[in-house]
Order: C-alpha cells, then structure tokens, then sequence
C-alpha cells in the first residue's frame, strides 16, 4: 500500500504561511535566528493530516495523528525544501 502524504504544495504553502508568525524573540538557547517548531501529524491511510507550531507539548492539530514530521522553520527556510522534508520524514515512518 502506498502512503497518502500531503502534497508539497499544501506543506509549502503552510511553511510559507508560518514564516510571519515568527517573533524576533523566539530564539532557541542553541541558535541565534528568529525561528519557530512546525510539527506536521498525519493518517496516511486516508491522507488526513494537522499541524501546529511551536512547543512539542503533546496537544495540537498534530497529535491526533500517529506520525509526525517536526522541522524548524526561519524566516529565510526554502518552504520546499522543507516540505520535501516533511514529506520524507513522514514516508519514513511509515515505511518503518
């Protein structure tokens, strides 16, 4: 069976819809750019899927999910290049 991810237009539009959401005091203690956590959840049974930004806390559109891509976004992130991410860690779940 073949997984149904989201598609990488869906995934870098919502990147690209992240992007301003980033304050400039959301700065991890191991970094010196402005950047916020995307963490993308999904069913890819039926190709639902959720997302939520900032804090793993275990509660947000992602967690309904079983699996879940987690990648950092920055101002100047490629937003295809991460959703091509998104997408590979979330295949990688799911052929494991």
């Amino acid at each position: 069976m073949k997984p149904r991810l989201p598609t990488i237009k869906d995934l870098s539009k919502l990147v690209r819809w992240v992007k301003p959401q980033i304050c400039d005091d959301y700065i991890d203690e191991d970094d010196t750019l402005p950047s916020i956590c995307l963490t993308v959840g999904a069913d890819m049974n039926n190709g639902d899927w959720g997302y939520q930004t900032g804090d793993n806390s275990y509660t947000g559109g992602a967690y309904c999910f079983h699996v879940w891509a987690v990648v950092t976004v920055y101002r100047r992130s490629n937003s295809i290049e991460l959703a091509r991410d998104i997408r590979a860690q979330l295949s990688d779940l799911f052929y494991s």
